[in-house]
């Protein structure tokens, strides 16, 4: 259930701009998910998303790709 959760909290931030964790929260109950924001915060914090302007200029959840970048980096080194 985790998984399939976070899945679609990656495909609803890939989809559409979403500013607020409650719109996040709002968009899962939508898609049949019961949840609360205390899941959701923690489901952001574990997907390594984080804020990050968009091309209209508004704050939105992103995937943290800095930190996908230093993970490679790190793995490219340990080969």
């Amino acid at each position: 259930m985790k998984k399939t959760r976070q899945d679609k909290i990656l495909e609803i931030i890939k989809s559409r701009p979403v500013e607020t964790q409650e719109e996040l929260l709002d968009a899962l109950k939508a898609g049949g998910f019961s949840v609360t924001q205390a899941t959701v915060s923690r489901d952001i914090r574990e997907l390594r998303l984080s804020k990050a302007q968009n091309s209209r200029g508004k704050t939105v959840y992103a995937p943290d790709f800095q930190q996908d970048d230093t993970l490679k980096h790190y793995r490219e080194i340990f080969k």
